[in-house]
């Protein structure tokens, strides 16, 4: 009996695990979607604005942000087409689970770093890909937004090829 409630458990826990990987794959679909959406039609701009106004503030007053719409599109197109030329891959799966900060598994803060965990006004990486959400301050506009946790923000760096290309201070690999 007690085999069977085991066995039981690890079912519905494997169960839960794959409906939260569908639900992380359908998050990214959906931002992908109704972002080619509304940069194909222009009008699904206007009628999404409150959404992508969430995705990338996290806050639905799009109004707060509708400067930021011209900057948006044009590295949106800049993005898809590095895409379409090989230049750029997302580095994130699509069943990935959303992250506001790296694996402290893999990387750790590098001991020459004087800032803590901040980024203070860095901002290398975010410069280095034209990023519009970066600030003249260096900060970021959409921290810890959908967009932030779901793709390559939150979970930067993952690997030493990125921290090289970036040439970011803050961080180093963990040794095996």
């Amino acid at each position: 009996m007690q085999y069977l409630a085991k066995v039981e458990s690890t079912y519905h826990s494997t169960f839960a695990q794959q409906v939260k990987k569908m639900e992380w794959a359908g998050a990214r679909l959906l931002f992908i979607g109704g972002t080619a959406f509304g940069i194909i039609s222009g009008v699904g701009l206007y009628l999404l604005a409150p959404v992508f106004s969430y995705w990338f503030f996290g806050n639905f007053r799009f109004w707060r942000y509708a400067h930021m719409g011209p900057r948006l599109i044009v590295y949106a197109y800049t993005m898809a087409y590095r895409y379409l030329k090989g230049e750029f891959a997302p580095s994130v799966s699509l069943f990935a689970p959303p992250m506001s900060k790296p694996d402290l598994a893999v990387v750790q803060i590098n001991p020459e770093w004087k800032n803590g965990d901040a980024c203070a006004n860095c901002g290398q990486c975010c410069d280095k890909i034209h990023c519009p959400l970066l600030e003249t301050n260096g900060q970021c506009m959409g921290y810890d937004s959908f967009y932030w946790r779901y793709f390559n923000c939150g979970r930067y760096p993952t690997s030493q090829a990125e921290i090289d290309h970036y040439e970011c201070p803050k961080w180093i690999m963990r040794s095996p």
